[in-house]
């Protein structure tokens, strides 16, 4: 278990359901020892990262007293008029203001990647990125790779872009299953 500061959060509400939803994820993972919920894993690990990535656009939008650290004002200006909430367009907003640089370029294709397996949720929908065959696309190597991934992204969040000091506990950690 990996333990996250939840720092980066700006709305309580969101940061409650991340809490909760860190909390299936870590059920999901206790019960997964066949493989059988590496699907649903995936899909939370895509539900989790969308919600926390989204708080750091939130907080550029709604924060400007506050600002938030890292992000230069004129960038964060820029943020603050952009109606940003699907993860694709979370994503390319992150990668055109180098917001998870220190991950290195292809962080963003991996947030790509992990989207696209999390769009998977619809069975009947096909992307010639993912194999048609579930049991194929949800190996217990792509289950780990997202869980890997979930915590890397999470644990930049929170060094790159805490709160101020006495606000910044604002919610409580977030406890991802280490990969």
């Amino acid at each position: 278990m990996v333990e996250i500061p939840s720092n980066f959060i700006g709305d309580f509400k969101i940061g409650d359901n991340l809490v909760y939803n860190a909390g299936v994820l870590r059920s999901l993972c206790q019960h997964n020892g066949d493989g059988s919920l590496n699907k649903l894993v995936v899909v939370q690990v895509g539900a989790i990262l969308e919600a926390a990535l989204g708080q750091i656009i939130y907080r550029a939008q709604n924060f400007n007293r506050e600002g938030v650290p890292n992000i230069a004002e004129a960038d964060r200006q820029a943020i603050e008029g952009k109606k940003i909430d699907k993860l694709n367009n979370i994503i390319d907003v992150m990668r055109k203001y180098d917001l998870l640089v220190e991950l290195g370029g292809c962080i963003y294709d991996e947030l790509h990647t992990l989207r696209k397996y999390r769009n998977k949720v619809h069975i009947q929908d096909d992307n010639a990125h993912v194999p048609r065959d579930e049991e194929v696309a949800f190996t217990s190597e792509r289950c780990a790779w997202s869980l890997g991934l979930c915590v890397t992204v999470l644990d930049l969040l929170s060094q790159k872009f805490p709160r101020p000091a006495g606000i910044d506990k604002y919610v409580q950690p977030l406890c991802i299953p280490d990969a």
